[in-house]
């Protein structure tokens, strides 16, 4: 069943008024991006329109039939007549996926930005309107649609991971807009960082969650064995590799780091407890039932990738139940405060 924004976009789709034009007709090259569910997939592809989906999430990726979606940060370097995307609360990320649409789109094509009122959407207006002559609104189902055309172009966005800022003694972190902590390193990831071992000693260790590539980077540089960075997010995954690619010593040469595997894999996947530590800093930042259910299937994940006796390494924002969360999962529980967040050390 198509979810509320889904409806009122494929509604548009075959409204015969603005955004039925030519761009629209059999033969065109549509981009579904970040939208991909079977049903509006199967809608987008009529009436024979030659249709490219990419999702950043893994997960999207696997809803759909095999091939159908890419698992890429950005589409094929290529014009398109029609582009839809998801709006949420990542401005950021929805600011680069703007830019690269407006460099992209056909001079008469369309852009549709569709999502849920609170989600986010309405903060979209006054960056469409810097990069598109025409943008109108229409609104239903609690969601909003802008339809956007006359691209402007402009300053296209980076689409690869660029230096964003250095960590004391590991090196330079790589990084996107909508990667998490992507200007600057995040407290919690401070705070983890500053309680870890000195050195891992050729231990296997798992970034679960890895984002740009922090932790994994700390494990590689201090001497573990093997080093594992895991995220669904293929930007996540794009600003990691870029971060393991190397490190700058004290004579500033790029020292290629040979022990650093970066994969794709959802949180839930079977990983088969080979490691001796986990290192991990949960998506926490709301808290709703929704998030905390997400922190437990990373604790749940960190218990099946250790083998017994490895460690957890895992930081919570202070207020959240970390024993709960925990569960009976481990044992030999420490728990140290740093600032606003609170730092778990558990063995499994």
């Amino acid at each position: 069943m198509l979810t509320p924004s889904e409806k009122l976009l494929v509604e548009e789709l075959g409204d015969p008024g603005e955004t039925k034009r030519s761009e629209l007709s059999p033969g065109k090259r549509t981009l579904a991006w970040d939208l991909g569910s079977a049903e509006l997939v199967a809608d987008l592809r009529r009436p024979s329109r030659e249709l490219v989906v990419v999702e950043d999430g893994l997960g999207a990726v696997r809803d759909l039939p095999p091939g159908e979606a890419l698992h890429a940060c950005f589409p094929p370097d290529r014009p398109f007549a029609l582009i839809t995307l998801r709006g949420d609360r990542d401005r950021e990320r929805g600011r680069a996926r703007i830019a690269w649409s407006a460099n992209h789109l056909d001079r008469d094509g369309v852009l549709l930005v569709v999502g849920e009122k609170g989600g986010g959407i309405e903060g979209y207006r006054r960056h469409l309107e810097g990069r598109f002559g025409r943008v109108g609104a229409v609104s239903r189902y609690h969601c909003r649609l802008w339809r956007c055309a006359e691209p402007r172009g402009g300053e296209p966005p980076d689409t690869e991971p660029r230096p964003a800022y250095e960590v004391p003694d590991l090196g330079v972190v790589h990084s996107l807009p909508g990667v998490f902590a992507w200007r600057a390193l995040d407290g919690g990831t401070e705070a983890l960082l500053e309680s870890l071992p000195e050195r891992w000693e050729g231990k296997k260790v798992l970034d679960l969650g890895c984002g740009n590539g922090v932790l994994a980077l700390h494990g590689a540089v201090k001497g573990a064995g093997r080093v594992t960075a895991l995220d669904s997010s293929a930007l996540a995954l794009a600003c990691a590799r870029a971060t393991l690619a190397g490190f700058r010593n004290e004579a500033k040469r790029v020292i290629p780091l040979q022990n650093a595997e970066v994969i794709a894999a959802e949180a839930g996947d079977e990983l088969n407890g080979l490691y001796d530590a986990v290192l991990c800093n949960p998506p926490f930042h709301h808290r709703s039932g929704h998030a905390l259910s997400q922190i437990g299937k990373f604790v749940g994940a960190a218990a099946g990738a250790l083998r017994e006796g490895g460690n957890l390494w895992m930081v919570l924002r202070r207020e959240l139940p970390a024993e709960k969360l925990l569960g009976d999962r481990f044992r030999d529980r420490t728990l140290s405060l740093r600032g606003g967040y609170l730092v778990c050390r558990v063995v499994k």
